[in-house]
């Protein structure tokens, strides 16, 4: 009867383990709920406060952005507000037509922009065009904020959105200038529909192939080969008739078909982007553009020779022997960055022969320090997730604790104080994760003035969500108390050079200088801030929404509420419940 009591013993462990799993997820899943339906009523609150600003371009791009926040939550509802959004951008957009027409704005009025242009006061025609360029960079705000979502909605936005403009001159101008920002949209649109990608990829190579469509070429094709070869195949077509013909991009296009060619002869190969045939058109293509040169004098044409000769023979003895050049002294451009390559690795052996002894112990060091960086952090992170017994944990705390002081930059300290803090914490032992936070402490000025001082609050600040939530509060407090100090300073600086007002206007930072950028980037890029933020709304996020409300400035403020409110609306990764013990499922069982 043992062997039966034993194995009934080890079963209710499990499923004693495994209620408290259940217990403790839908806890977690009953908070989270929670501070979701927080966020979006703070997110409503938000769009009040946004609704407040004076620049109509600020109250666009924010607005934009809290539609992609409350997408997150209701489609619908989003997709309303993102039209009244471009609703209210045509109509910035139709103003200043308006008023260029009246004026009889043209380019030439358009005047230096710069850091010596802040100093001096523009023309009434200079400043509405300024204005203008400022609303450009609205439309790329609501372009990305959309894209994020909906693509289709965000490209028909951002191809539509200056028919409203009569002056041809002007509207053709502002395609020019965001040919690298709708590649950067092309790119990000790849990552999620390359069918898309390919669609809105098609319509830009009416302007000419570029070495952006060959990288979004690449980009399409590693998401969809099909799609990829659709694309190429317009490429190709595109080349033939194409005027000027840039040779580098030629050698891309057919350096990357030759590549995909050979890689599609293997087992289990994708379909090629172009046939044999196809990259001997090419290689036509690229023939005839050096042939119809008059001359070679830098040698420049010469170096795609070796391009045109794996494919084309007959058409590289034509080229060589139209220029009188012989083989030997040909140069093939299209493998330029393996000769780099070659080159960089001559010079670094030389560099060490030079000095190869320190060299080699240098990198040494340099290895041996970073496997003891990952060791340490393999043995930190055992420590809340590893049934440890008592005299090991406290070994590994007191040896990290003492590595972590050696190692150079306060930084990483403090990181490391406070990673070792937070599981101590996990522990249940909140003396000692409090001792070793207050080592952090010590390494932060209680006054912060720089930079520098001002990220170490913040990282101090993230090690106290994680090991002490209550004493993060207050310290975040104090240092956004200082921080409006010195971000009001700032401005007040800004103000003075800024007599164009190009960055400030009616007392606000333009956030749509920036080209759209600002607000993403602060939002959606910062994933340390992201982690924090998420901690402290679970702890509480009364005080989490209130310390927002600790910044003065209206746009700082807002970008602020944005920054907790994308932490908590924005979907994350289900997190990978605990397993069950090691010492519990490991259990041997007698029959």
């Amino acid at each position: 009867m043992f062997p039966k009591t034993r194995s009934l013993a080890i079963l209710f462990i499990l499923s004693a383990v495994v209620t408290a799993q259940t217990t403790q997820e839908k806890n977690a899943t009953e908070q989270a709920d929670k501070v979701r339906k927080e966020a979006v009523a703070f997110l409503r609150e938000t769009l009040s406060d946004v609704n407040g600003m004076r620049s109509l371009e600020n109250r666009i791009s924010f607005a934009a952005e809290i539609a992609g926040l409350m997408w997150f939550h209701d489609e619908r509802e989003a997709r309303a507000m993102y039209t009244g959004v471009i609703g209210d951008f045509r109509d910035l957009v139709a103003k200043y037509d308006h008023q260029m027409n009246e004026f009889g704005i043209t380019l030439a009025d358009e005047e230096p922009r710069g850091f010596i242009s802040f100093m001096v006061e523009p023309t009434d025609k200079g400043r509405i065009l300024r204005k203008f360029a400022t609303a450009v960079g609205v439309r790329q705000q609501i372009a990305l904020s959309i894209a994020e979502h909906d693509p289709d909605l965000a490209f028909g936005f951002y191809y539509d959105s200056l028919t409203s403009i009569a002056n041809p001159e002007l509207r053709t101008q502002v395609e020019g200038r965001d040919t690298h920002f709708e590649f950067q949209l092309l790119n990000q649109l790849a990552e999620k529909n390359a069918a898309k990608a390919a669609q809105f990829g098609l319509r830009s190579i009416d302007k000419g192939v570029t070495m952006q469509h060959i990288e979004l070429l690449k980009k399409i094709y590693a998401k969809d080969p099909d799609k990829g070869v659709e694309f190429g195949a317009a490429l190709l077509s595109r080349f033939k008739t194409q005027s000027g013909k840039e040779l580098y991009i030629l050698s891309s296009l057919i350096e990357f078909g030759g590549e995909r060619l050979e890689a599609s002869r293997k087992a289990g190969g994708k379909r090629p982007v172009y046939s044999l045939s196809e990259l001997r058109e090419l290689a036509e293509v690229m023939a005839q553009a050096i042939l119809t040169r008059k001359d070679d004098e830098f040698g420049t044409a010469l170096g795609y020779v070796g391009t045109v000769q794996k494919y084309l023979p007959g058409r590289a003895a034509q080229i060589r022997s139209k220029f009188k050049t012989a083989r030997t002294g040909d140069v093939d451009y299209s493998g330029s960055s393996n000769s780099m390559a070659n080159a960089a690795n001559v010079m670094l052996t030389s560099n060490s022969n030079v000095s190869g002894s320190s060299y080699e112990r240098e990198m040494r060091e340099r290895e041996e320090q970073e496997k003891a960086e990952r060791k340490l952090m393999e043995d930190v992170q055992s420590l809340g997730t590893k049934q440890l017994p008592k005299e090991e944990r406290e070994k590994i705390v007191t040896q990290s604790r003492k590595i972590i002081m050696q190692t150079p930059g306060r930084d990483k300290k403090i990181m490391g104080l406070s990673l070792l803090a937070s599981q101590v914490s996990k522990m249940g032992d909140k003396e000692l994760a409090g001792e070793i936070m207050r080592d952090a402490e010590r390494l932060v000025n209680p006054a912060p003035k720089t930079y520098q001082d001002f990220l170490l609050s913040w990282m101090l600040a993230s090690g106290y969500a994680e090991a002490d939530p209550d004493k993060a509060f207050p310290l975040l407090e104090e240092t956004i108390g200082r921080a409006n100090e010195t971000l009001s300073a700032f401005i007040k600086v800004g103000e003075f050079i800024d007599v164009a007002e190009e960055m400030i206007q009616d007392g606000e930072v333009q956030v749509g200088v920036f080209g759209g950028q600002m607000i993403r980037g602060l939002t959606s890029e910062l994933g340390m801030a992201d982690a924090t933020i998420q901690v402290l709304a679970n702890a509480d996020f009364t005080k989490t929404k209130n310390l927002t409300n600790r910044f003065e400035r209206a746009e700082i403020r807002i970008l602020a509420k944005m920054m907790v409110l994308r932490a908590v609306l924005s979907p994350k990764k289900a997190a990978k419940p605990d397993d069950v013990p090691d010492e519990v499922l490991t259990e041997p069982v007698e029959n």
